[in-house]
């Protein structure tokens, strides 16, 4: 008798350290508060205090703009069009919060409670696809289709190339935005159901215009942040559910607060530039960039493969 009770309390107490360890990894609703967000983005960018809006982030990256720069769009099986970042620290301002423009910090994120596979508005038309940030206080069962964000807000690329890895190196100058908004309209099929929004193109149309079948992706929860993981047909991403009570008590360990002064002459000084359109230095920041860089990614590529075929031809004709 008394092996076989040596034996039940064995199991029993392996019974216990195993549900115990698996208690301790495991994610229980509610498993981060807005300090998370703080310390974990805090090595990639800048909190500042901002008016209206509290503590906001500034990612530490030349010329970033939101769902375009570092990541695509993919199909997954739970939530339709997701955007798949590949910053170790996409796993936060792409799911949760908001994004707005501010003319000297440039883009800042403004952190929120939902998650989402990707707070943002599309259009489509004119052999186009296009999508923007939605911006802060947009509610979407009230504003969602009479929300439009600025121009400069918008990233469009040619329908065939929405489903491309590289897709920014498709988008066209944004000194063409404003035509084709003109002859575009917003994709209003959206869905805000068990708290998750989710909206974008038809399938089955981009099948057709990229004529490629998509293959939903399994979406999978990763159990620690960093950036989105693919293995196979699979995708892994953090996204733990953030604590909506008591935010007040956590603030970021450094933080800058907001230059009212500053942010005043950096207005000025894209008036100023925006005067001088005539000199050809005209358009907004993102506009200026595309006349450094001599026109979009895609129009730098083709310029590129230009140069290698000519390359060839010259050394085919050397043999």
């Amino acid at each position: 008798m008394k092996p076989y009770l040596k034996t039940c309390f064995m199991a029993l107490f392996i019974m216990l350290f195993s549900t115990l360890r698996n208690s301790a990894t495991a994610q229980p609703p509610g498993d981060i508060s807005y300090q998370t967000f703080y310390d974990d983005l805090s090595p990639y960018g800048e909190w500042i205090n901002y008016p209206e809006y509290g503590y906001v982030w500034a990612p530490h990256i030349q010329d970033f703009r939101p769902y375009s720069t570092n990541g695509h769009w993919v199909w997954t099986d739970k939530y339709e069009w997701m955007w798949a970042s590949d910053y170790d620290w996409g796993w936060a301002p792409f799911h949760y919060g908001r994004w707005l423009y501010d003319d000297w910090y440039g883009w800042i994120w403004v952190p929120g409670y939902e998650w989402s596979p990707g707070w943002v508005e599309w259009r489509t038309g004119d052999d186009y696809y296009g999508w923007a940030p939605l911006g802060p206080g947009i509610n979407i069962n009230i504003n969602f289709g009479r929300y439009s964000p600025p121009d400069y807000c918008w990233n469009f690329v040619p329908r065939q190339y929405i489903t491309s890895p590289r897709v920014y190196d498709y988008c066209v100058p944004y000194s063409r935005n404003v035509t084709i908004i003109n002859n575009t309209t917003i994709i209003n099929n959206y869905s805000h159901t068990n708290n998750i929004f989710r909206t974008g193109p038809d399938r089955y149309e981009v099948e057709r215009y990229t004529s490629q079948r998509i293959t939903p992706f399994s979406f999978r929860d990763s159990n620690r942040p960093g950036r989105t993981v693919f293995s196979g047909n699979q995708v892994d991403i953090y996204r733990p559910q953030v604590q909506t009570n008591s935010n007040s008590n956590f603030s970021p360990r450094k933080f800058q607060n907001y230059n009212r002064d500053r942010s005043n002459i950096a207005q000025q000084r894209e008036r100023d530039i925006n005067s001088n359109s005539n000199n050809g230095q005209g358009g907004n920041i993102f506009e200026r960039r595309q006349q450094q860089d001599n026109g979009n990614g895609f129009d730098r590529r083709r310029q590129q493969d230009v140069r290698n075929n000519s390359q060839e031809r010259s050394k085919s004709s050397v043999k």
